[in-house]
């Protein structure tokens, strides 16, 4: 049997951050701020790209006309992201506005991954390879109309039973045609004399 110790070592888990610098970010500041960084024990720190000169970057709404570094940051000792922003912003004498540390699960961070490149329209496949392959009669045809009109008469019948109301039984379709007592119905002389 493993003692606490063993599990608490076998656990390992790492927190990771985005770290966004806008402005000119020196080498030397971001060597000091990967020593900095080792306070929460470093196990990655890679810069990831340098965007263009924006009017207004989007982590950075007070800052115009700048481009934004980007480091990937892996630590292996927990802190929050606002913990992380205070201690950079401080002890690498940055200005608020210019620092920005992101989780990369974050939503707003989600979309600005960087989708692979392709070649030509997407229109030119004539296999349409990007659609993969859906099963269509999930969507349309008599299967599927037939699979909503019983899920809907499901749903029908749950509220007309949380409602306390009679829910009626499916039974063959009957015309009425003919009385009670068997004799023949008005309608269908007339539709006999109709014919004649």
């Amino acid at each position: 049997m493993k003692t606490f110790t063993q599990y608490l070592s076998e656990s390992t888990k790492k927190y990771d951050f985005r770290v966004k610098v806008a402005g000119g970010f020196t080498t030397e500041q971001e060597a000091s701020m990967k020593s900095l960084l080792n306070k929460y024990a470093v196990s990655g720190f890679k810069k990831t790209g340098t965007t263009p000169i924006q009017t207004l970057p989007l982590d950075f709404p007070q800052v115009k006309n700048c481009e934004v570094n980007i480091y990937e940051v892996v630590l292996d000792y927990p802190t929050t992201q606002q913990e992380l922003t205070e201690y950079l912003t401080s002890e690498l004498r940055v200005n608020k506005t210019h620092l920005v540390v992101r989780s990369p699960f974050e939503h707003t961070e989600e979309y600005q991954h960087n989708d692979p490149k392709r070649e030509g329209a997407l229109l030119d496949d004539n296999n349409y390879s990007e659609a993969g392959s859906p099963n269509f009669e999930d969507y349309y045809g008599d299967k599927y109309n037939s699979g909503f009109v019983k899920e809907l008469n499901d749903i029908l019948k749950l509220q007309r039973k949380a409602r306390g109301e009679e829910i009626p039984t499916e039974s063959a379709a009957k015309f009425n045609t003919d009385t009670d007592d068997k004799q023949p119905s008005l309608l269908k002389f007339q539709a006999e004399d109709l014919r004649k």
